[in-house]
């Protein structure tokens, strides 16, 4: 069974508060909560979904602490 990594829950949590009532975060959301252009995302490496350019905050906050 997999663990968590570090700050998991610390990111989840800042993503919930960010964004309370949203499941799913565009690319102008998540550079919003990281704090950089929309067009430096890429830079991150974070994968979005392909059909509908979305990411999941437990996906975007797995992602960070890695």
């Amino acid at each position: 069974m997999s663990r968590e990594k570090a700050g998991y829950r610390g990111v989840l949590d800042q993503l919930n508060e960010m964004f309370p009532d949203k499941g799913m975060l565009n690319k102008n959301e998540v550079a919003k909560f990281i704090g950089v252009n929309r067009t430096t995302i890429h830079n991150y490496g974070i994968a979005f979904n392909e059909t509908t350019g979305r990411i999941a905050k437990a996906d975007l906050a797995r992602q960070l602490c890695t």
